[in-house]
């Protein structure tokens, strides 16, 4: 039988612990974890208001009457954000998270939030076959917002 290194193993059982406590507290809903977190953070920040059972195509909630799709981005290689057409949404919030590679040097927050039209991303992101990709030349120091993680 295999072995796996101790501060593997370690790291995995705090992980796991992790992903069941957001889970009992409510913050992690589904298998999209990612996903779940930033749509969770978007609630404090923004009152974004996410509907209760199946998620509406194309969009995540809404802040007041504005359909608005979230990104949670917290890649440490510089995974970019990708979209796909078409844009059903009337605002899109990207979060990058802690470990994010695409985050601009010298911001120390948690979370650092970005807004964007649909207009806005078709100026400023690539554009590809099935939609549009965000790298980091997309993510500079003019954010919307941050939170930061505190203890309790």
């Amino acid at each position: 039988m295999e072995r796996m290194e101790r501060e593997v193993a370690d790291s995995l059982r705090r992980f796991f612990s992790a992903q069941t406590g957001l889970s009992e507290l409510g913050v992690i809903k589904s298998r999209d974890y990612i996903g779940d977190i930033g749509r969770y953070v978007c609630m404090l920040v923004y009152g974004l208001k996410v509907p209760k059972g199946r998620k509406p195509t194309g969009y995540d909630g809404k802040i007041d009457k504005s359909r608005v799709a979230v990104r949670l981005n917290n890649c440490p290689v510089g995974t970019p954000v990708r979209l796909p057409e078409p844009l059903d949404f009337d605002e899109l919030i990207v979060v990058l998270g802690p470990n994010c590679l695409l985050r601009p040097e010298g911001v120390a927050s948690d979370f650092i939030f970005y807004r964007f039209t649909p207009e806005q991303v078709r100026k400023r992101f690539k554009k590809t076959r099935g939609g549009y990709v965000g790298g980091g030349d997309v993510f500079d120091r003019t954010y919307d917002k941050v939170l930061n993680i505190t203890a309790g």
